[in-house]
């Protein structure tokens, strides 16, 4: 079982727009688990690291003030959607195939210039 590259550590942090050197998400350790848990592979890593975000926005609620509102079941919503995004568009894509083909179609027959065909 591998820890994760300096540089995948760095893409990570950036793909979750993590500060470089913030470890208050998560540590350098928890990002080296999350990999080994997903198989030593990156983007399942981050849809994990994404999934844990957003159990984590779970708790949050809303607050109304006087005229101040702040709405932040907002945070869990686009985490939700941004998991999903992540999920079916990156890491389920490796399991899909693509089927394509190609039929020859026969030219036009097309008057030449003088005339002839």
């Amino acid at each position: 079982m591998a820890d994760m590259s300096a540089a995948q550590q760095a893409d990570i942090r950036a793909d979750l727009a993590i500060a470089a050197a913030d470890e208050t998400v998560f540590t350098t350790a928890q990002f080296n688990r999350l990999y080994v848990r997903a198989g030593e592979d990156y983007n399942k890593t981050v849809e994990m690291a994404l999934w844990q975000i957003l159990i984590d926005s779970a708790k949050f609620n809303d607050y109304t003030a006087g005229q101040t509102r702040e709405r932040k079941d907002q945070i869990f919503t686009h985490l939700r959607h941004l998991h999903k995004d992540w999920q079916a568009g990156i890491v389920d894509s490796a399991k899909q195939i693509k089927i394509v083909g190609s039929t020859p179609v026969p030219p036009r027959v097309k008057d030449k210039p003088n005339g002839n065909r």
